[in-house]
Parts: structure tokens; C-alpha cells; sequence
């Protein structure tokens, strides 16, 4: 416990300073002055008085596993000792690495009562984060004193990918609902696997209609099919220093890594198997392709605290390493973000001999500050410089997306944000068009 002065007292010692800077040139004021002081410090010494007694009895729940750039929820518990009612706040240490929002929070407690305080924690790092003590203060009856109490919960904490959107996909799967941004997440391929019967839809080909059905519920009826599973989705992760910028508070590797565990989510419940790869200048992290549920749960943890260096990207020997280890036809998804010409070049070269064992896919993330530099005002020659330096730069992305897509490899080329949509879109019309 300690007992700490309120800006109610400061503001009340002010005062008296003022009348005591007066009582030395006024000696009729000294009498007022002498009141003065021995009232405040009465006034104190009650509040002193009401505040003594035990400390209040503190708790916190929190979920093992946090998800990054995401609002995770954290519960106080507060319970009062005291026999009369209370007033105060209740705060909790900062986590590293992330924003916090709820606190601090306000307490009104009878006597012996209990409150629940709920606020939330965004991070924006993954990896391990600590949460420290918690510390409540209750102000006395009149105001000029207040009591500080501060105890240590100690708890660990791992902030994983976006664990929640896989989830919420999984809610609405049970549902038989479609996610707006991602559209369908069934996956439905040409004609190898019969999946069921369904009213017949404009765009249908005509050759799918089961005529036998069609005379049967004197309706068209049409044969959807399945699309083949058991291929593999490995996702190709560059972690080299051209992704560690960042966007609406995620690094590159964030937004590639929650792009990357969705459509790794969507993948694995249609019976593919997924697997990932890590690299910069040689490869960092590799997981074999694996279907279910464990795949899911050994993909995420590989990932978790992964994060971009500083090292150089060398395309060509992380391809060359993924094609020794996957034999068997698969999908590569490989997400990088481009700072040179050279890499570009490079990045062509290694997607371009990937082919025709696998299908690549690119996804090239966008970067909206550079976008905002072309299109911002010219005020000066150094804006002008800036600006013509940030057009030639678009101008050689334009040239490689050209390039990706007149060799043959698809393209993803979305805003960091827009990534997660519009990969699981890009993947169900890979698997739609039997391209694996």
C-alpha cells in the first residue's frame, strides 16, 4: 500500500502557498494562513484514516494465444476488503508491442463488492509478450488522498497470425453462410468428382445437366462436382528485408502471414495438404506439406514468430531448395515485396523455373505511401524529384507484373489488406479450373 497525494491537494497547497506569500507582507494574514494549514492537514489525515485497511483482491484472465493486429479481450477481477464503499480506477502495465484500449478504467465498489473490467489489447509484433502487475488507486472521502495498491500477476502470453479469421470462416461454414469479402468458400472444380444435384443457375454448361433429374422434378437440374483434393498449397514466404515495411500498423510479413493461414484454412478443410516455406538469402524455415486438422495447428505454429531481417532475397536458391524438397505437383504461393530492378529480375527467373512441375502464384503487395507520392501535390523542386523518383519505381513493378504474367505465372497484385479476400478467391478459382 502507499499513499500518494491527489491534484485535489496540490491545487489546496497552492493555495495556501499564495496566503502564506501574503502573511509575509501582511501580518494580519498569518492567523488565516495558520487556519488554512490545519485544516488541510486535517482534511488529510481523514482521508489517511478512511483508507487504511486491506488490500483489494486482484485478478486477470487472459487467452494463451493472442492474435496480431487484432483486438483481444483481457478481464480484470477487482474485489473490495474494505466495509464501506469505495471510489478509484483500476490500470494494468503495458504490453510491449502493442495498444491498449479501456484503460484506465473507473471502479465504484460497495463495501465488500466486486468488479469485472474488461479492456482490450491489440499487438503489432508477434512472438511472446508479458503482462506485469495490476494497480488500483482509491481516492478518500474528500479527495486529497488516495491509496495505491499494486500487484504483480505475472502471465505470458503468445501473439500469434490471425487466428480469428480462420475461425470466424469456420463459424460461417457451420452456418452455411459465405463471407462478403471472400465470396463462396466452397470449393468446386470440372467434372472429376460428383458432389450433388442443384437447380440449374445461369452460366451452367449445358453437357452438366442431368436430364434424368430434370424430367423427374420437371425442373432443370444440373450435376455439380467437386473440385480434387489431396494436391498440394505450399506457401513461399519472403522475410527478407524488403517486407519489413508496414501498413495500417502490420508489417508485410502480418498481412502475408493471416493472407497465407486463411487460405491455408480454406485449403486443408477441402482435403489439400499445405505447406510453407521461410526465406531471405538462404532458406529459413521449412514444414512438408500436411493435410487436417494438424496441419492447420503445425503450420500456425511455425509461423508465429517470424519476422523480416535485414538479409538480401535470393529467389533463385529458396525455389531451387523448394523443388529438391516437393516433388509431387503442387500450388506455390510466394509473397514478396520488390525494392530493386535486380530482385526483379531474379523473381521472374525463380517462378519461371518452378514450371511445369508446379503452378506459381506471386502475390505482390502494394505499397500505398509510394502510390501516395506520385499522386501527391508539387510544391517545390524537391517534391518533383520525389515524385518522378516514386513514378520510376512504379514503373518497373508495372514492367515485372508484366513479365510474371507473359511467362505464365499468375499474379496477385493487391494492397496489403486487401490480401487475405483476395488470395482465398484466387485459390478457389485455381482449384475451380483444375489448374494443379
Amino acid at each position: 500500500m502507499r499513499l500518494v497525494p491527489t491534484p485535489r491537494l496540490a491545487a489546496f497547497a497552492g493555495v495556501a502557498a499564495l496566503v502564506g506569500v501574503v502573511a509575509g507582507l501582511v501580518p494580519a494574514a498569518r492567523a488565516p494562513l495558520i487556519v488554512l494549514d490545519l485544516a488541510m492537514v486535517m482534511a488529510a489525515l481523514v482521508d489517511i484514516v478512511f483508507l487504511l485497511g486491506p488490500p483489494p483482491e486482484l485478478e486477470r484472465s487472459v487467452a494463451d494465444i493472442f492474435s496480431v493486429g487484432r483486438a483481444n479481450p483481457v478481464t480484470l477481477g477487482v474485489k473490495s476488503r474494505f466495509s464501506r464503499a469505495m471510489k478509484g480506477f483500476v490500470v494494468d502495465d503495458p504490453v510491449e508491442a502493442a495498444t491498449r484500449e479501456g484503460l484506465p478504467a473507473n471502479l465504484a465498489l460497495p463495501a465488500h463488492g466486486a468488479a469485472t473490467i474488461r479492456y482490450e489489447v491489440t499487438p503489432t509484433r508477434r512472438g511472446a509478450r508479458d503482462f506485469d502487475a495490476v494497480t488500483t488507486r482509491f481516492f478518500g472521502p474528500l479527495g486529497l488522498m488516495a491509496r495505491q495498491d499494486r500487484k504483480s500477476l505475472p502471465a505470458r502470453v503468445d501473439v500469434y497470425p490471425d487466428v480469428h479469421a480462420a475461425r470466424l470462416l469456420e463459424l460461417l461454414r457451420r452456418q452455411g453462410r459465405g463471407d462478403a469479402r471472400l465470396g463462396s468458400m466452397r470449393v468446386r472444380g470440372g467434372d472429376t468428382e460428383f458432389e450433388r444435384l442443384r437447380p440449374y443457375a445461369r452460366g451452367d454448361e449445358v453437357r452438366h445437366v442431368d436430364w434424368r433429374a430434370t424430367a423427374r422434378r420437371d425442373d432443370f437440374t444440373v450435376r455439380q462436382f467437386q473440385a480434387e483434393s489431396n494436391q498440394n498449397v505450399v506457401f513461399a514466404l519472403d522475410v527478407g528485408r524488403g517486407m519489413r515495411g508496414e501498413s495500417e500498423g502490420l508489417t508485410s510479413v502480418d498481412h502475408a502471414l493471416n493472407a497465407a493461414l486463411l487460405a491455408a484454412d480454406v485449403a486443408l478443410r477441402g482435403g489439400d495438404k499445405a505447406g510453407f516455406l521461410a526465406f531471405d538469402d538462404a532458406p529459413r524455415a521449412y514444414l512438408p506439406p500436411t493435410g487436417g486438422r494438424s496441419g492447420g495447428r503445425k503450420l500456425t505454429r511455425a509461423v508465429h514468430d517470424l519476422d523480416a531481417g535485414v538479409a538480401a532475397t535470393d529467389y533463385r536458391a529458396a525455389m531451387a531448395f523448394l523443388q529438391a524438397q516437393v516433388r509431387s505437383r503442387s500450388l506455390v504461393i510466394v509473397f514478396t515485396h520488390l525494392l530493386e530492378p535486380r530482385s526483379a529480375s531474379d523473381l521472374t527467373s525463380a517462378l519461371r523455373a518452378l514450371r511445369p512441375r508446379h503452378v506459381a502464384l506471386c502475390v505482390l503487395m502494394r505499397d500505398p505511401e509510394l502510390e501516395a507520392l506520385v499522386a501527391g501535390r508539387v510544391e517545390n523542386e524537391t517534391d518533383l524529384y520525389v515524385r518522378a523518383a516514386a513514378a520510376e519505381s512504379l514503373a518497373a513493378r508495372d514492367a515485372l507484373l508484366r513479365n510474371l504474367r507473359q511467362s505464365g505465372i499468375l499474379v496477385l497484385d493487391a494492397n496489403p489488406w486487401e490480401v487475405t479476400p483476395n488470395l482465398v478467391q484466387r485459390y478457389l478459382e485455381i482449384k475451380a479450373r483444375r489448374l494443379i
